[in-house]
């Protein structure tokens, strides 16, 4: 292959596009639309300059990606561009007829093709550089930006514009008329958009269909995720492209049969098919997160797991063919379900997924309304024909008992997780505008099968709120709801009810245990129990209210900490719901992280709610070293009663007794180093701040951490193990020095200047052409 006559055709395709009007149409049309989505960009984060809020996000993250990110905005168009670019590449050589002169000089079919397309690279490196000069105002105004993410970036971009013109080039070899030629590219870039939904129900074609799919290709490349199996598939879509034009131009030179034309590509496509086969296998993936936090990997915490879980994995996937969520995993959806755990396969090739999909019978006697005289199994096998399943895969719930009982999940979608040795823990869809498991839950699954689940106990027996009972006042959504996200079920954590009156002591599996609001008060012998507990190293969570001072500081005495009689109340000026506002201390911040450095950070709007509190003292030092992590303004009011004793009403105003004006402590952390480790213990003087109606309550004007601190309290009190981080780098680019008054001057240089100067160079060079 002669390189110097595929440069002097490229030279002379890019003397032909810039001496025409229509590439520099594009290219101003192209910078005006980047200088147009830049400027509102720019013009969001001057706005949350001037609100007075802290940048949490990367600037460099924030301008390229997400749903109105530059670089996301222009991959959504940029196949606009494409067509009226390569129309005329061969299209014009066959109207003018000088195809001919070519086919007769000394050129081959491959010099031809490879010519034109360098032309296009120059053009898509023209492109990529209009596309790159916002990053210099970025660079500007905002220290430390995130440079190989931009890299990363706009290789996607060069990439994916490469793949567009080597389709536009093959189009253009199939026809002479430009405006068909454009059409054509529009209508195949199309069908690689959407070849990936051909053949789903197939287990032979989806791997192959799903690969040959243009969508979404670049967007990982964008948000900073180099994988082989992108750049592989960009590159080989280019070449098949690019053979499958040599193949045109050699068939019109040559004369061949039918069915040698025809090999021609179909050992093209064959090729192609094998490479995208290999390179996708996940073993032979490689991977560069370019991202300077690790965004797109696996936090270290999941890194660690990752490496223990030696030997085989499957991940088997159970759903009703009659459940709405079917979708999800149906046949036609594995392709994309497995995408969710990539970044495990990217750290455990061998893991496989398997789909089981089962029929039960539905309580609704609605349903069996449409199928009149069917059996449910007759049912079961029309429903899976309409949603396109072989009904032959279908088995009945009942059959799976022996493997799987899914009562214990209501019949909802569900995946076990299982090693080679047998371990096994469960995942969960949930109900939040997300529905599928984090790194958070996957990685807390995956631990489960390393280690033994920490083992939480809730006391019962005293009129204490219950983990399972789903109303306001009780705790199943953070500790037992498993289809609540950050429930504790679904971070690590087993969580059972403990009766001492029944059991007699504490289960010695109980690494820690929760006394939430006593109504009564307990027995010696219960005391004696719990006595028994903490002197054996256990951990504890105590959660006091309003009303119950006499029943529950006989217990708390003995951790040196008493409740106060009477309640805290705050004036509306703080807040207008009768709430009490509980603000993070500087030493829970610096000693406890996670949430509290947060609310510390941003204490004038961020806080733990409380319904009804009560303040705590510390009484006793000796026993236990106590750090004060929650308390109230100073304007808070302390109303002491006439009497403690309320079991089941709360204190009227007209028991009020006298007040007292100042700050109070509201949360208590308390360790002691004893039998080689450090004992825990959580004391707040409000038990509604964990229950289910506070937890998921939203109210103007507050920012309420109430759920947050769950997790944060729960990992500190198993040291660390559960919940299982996916804490990264802190980004170092989220402050900018970008103000409202530089808006108009960026959007006139990036909107005007730029484009402006593009057009003078076209005017120039066109006019000095005619002139010429």
């Amino acid at each position: 292959m002669n390189l110097r006559l595929i440069t002097r055709i490229a030279r002379t395709e890019l003397a032909t596009l810039f001496y025409s009007p229509v590439a520099w149409l594009l290219l101003l049309a192209f910078a005006c639309q980047v200088g147009i989505d830049f400027g509102y960009i720019i013009n969001e984060i001057a706005k949350i300059k001037v609100m007075g809020r802290d940048i949490t996000f990367s600037i460099t993250a924030g301008v390229t990606l997400g749903s109105y990110g530059l670089y996301e905005a222009i991959q959504d168009t940029i196949y606009l561009y494409i067509p009226l670019l390569t129309m005329n590449l061969m299209s014009r050589e066959y109207a003018s007829g000088s195809i001919k002169l070519l086919y007769s000089s000394p050129l081959s079919s491959g010099h031809i093709i490879f010519g034109k397309f360098l032309s296009m690279v120059v053009f898509a490196l023209i492109f990529v550089v209009i596309l790159a000069l916002p990053m210099v105002a970025v660079a500007v105004t905002t220290p430390m930006i995130d440079i190989p993410l931009i890299l990363s970036g706009l290789l996607s971009m060069f990439l994916l514009i490469l793949t567009y013109c080597a389709v536009g080039l093959f189009m253009s070899t199939l026809t002479s008329y430009q405006i068909v030629a454009a059409v054509a590219t529009l209508s195949t870039l199309t069908f690689l958009n959407f070849i990936g939904k051909i053949g789903q129900s197939s287990p032979f074609l989806r791997e192959i269909t799903y690969w040959l799919s243009l969508k979404g290709r670049a967007s990982e490349m964008v948000s900073g995720l180099i994988c082989s199996d992108d750049v592989i598939y960009f590159i080989t879509v280019i070449a098949m492209f690019l053979a499958f034009s040599i193949i045109v131009l050699s068939n019109e030179k040559t004369r061949r049969s039918f069915v040698n034309k025809s090999l021609r590509y179909v050992a093209v496509l064959a090729c192609v098919v094998v490479v995208g086969y290999v390179s996708s296998r996940p073993a032979l993936m490689s991977f560069y997160d370019a991202t300077y936090s690790d965004q797109n990997t696996l936090s270290k915490e999941s890194q660690e797991v990752m490496a223990q879980l030696d030997g085989p994995m499957t991940i088997t996937t159970y759903v009703d063919i009659f459940d709405s969520e079917f979708d999800y995993a149906s046949p036609q959806a594995q392709m994309g379900d497995k995408d969710r755990f990539k970044k495990y396969t990217r750290f455990k090739p061998e893991i496989k997924m398997e789909y089981v999909y089962y029929y039960t019978t539905p309580t609704d006697s609605a349903f069996y309304a449409k199928y009149p005289g069917k059996t449910i199994e007759e049912i079961a096998a029309e429903v899976a024909k309409k949603k396109k399943l072989n009904p032959k895969r279908l088995v009945s719930a009942e059959s799976l008992k022996e493997e799987i009982d899914l009562s214990e999940e209501n019949y909802r979608f569900v995946r076990v997780v299982e090693r080679g040795s047998g371990e096994k823990a469960r995942l969960r869809l949930f109900d939040d505008m997300f529905v599928h498991p984090n790194e958070a839950e996957i990685s807390a699954a995956m631990k489960k099968m390393l280690v033994e689940p920490v083992k939480v106990g809730s006391l019962i027996g005293h009129g204490e709120r219950s983990i399972k009972r789903g109303g306001d006042r009780d705790y199943s959504f953070f500790a037992t709801r498993g289809r609540f996200r950050n429930s504790m079920i679904n971070q690590g954590f087993d969580v059972l009810e403990v009766n001492l009156a029944e059991q007699k002591d504490v289960p010695e599996e109980i690494n820690i245990l929760i006394i939430p609001e006593m109504r009564q008060p307990m027995t010696d012998e219960e005391l004696s129990a719990v006595d028994r507990f903490i002197e054996r190293g256990g951990n504890l969570v105590v959660l006091a209210d309003v009303g119950r001072q006499k029943a529950m500081n006989p217990l708390l005495e003995r951790l040196g900490v008493r409740m106060l009689e009477g309640q805290i109340a705050q004036p509306s000026a703080i807040n207008p719901y009768n709430l009490v506002l509980s603000r993070a201390t500087q030493i829970a911040a610096d000693s406890l992280k996670g949430r509290y450095r947060t609310m510390r950070a941003n204490t004038n709007y961020q806080a733990i709610t409380m319904p009804g509190a009560v303040g705590l003292e510390v009484v006793d030092t000796t026993k236990f070293q106590p750090w004060v992590i929650l308390c109230t303004d100073t304007l808070s009011t302390w109303i002491e009663h006439k009497t403690t004793d309320f079991i089941d009403e709360t204190p009227t105003c007209d028991e009020r007794s006298g007040e007292k004006v100042g700050s109070f402590i509201t949360g208590l952390a308390l360790r002691r180093m004893h039998n080689d480790k450090q004992q825990r213990i959580f004391v707040f003087g409000d038990a509604d701040c964990w229950s289910n109606a506070e937890v998921l309550a939203s109210r103007a004007g507050i920012s309420a951490n109430n759920f947050s601190i769950i997790p944060n309290a729960f990992r500190w009190l198993c040291y660390g193990e559960f919940p299982v981080s996916s804490a990264r780098t802190p980004h170092r680019d989220t402050d900018t020095s970008l103000t409202p008054m530089m808006i108009p001057r960026i959007k006139n240089i990036y909107c005007i200047a730029i484009p402006l100067v593009i057009g003078l160079i076209g005017v120039f060079v066109i006019m000095r052409r005619r002139r010429g």
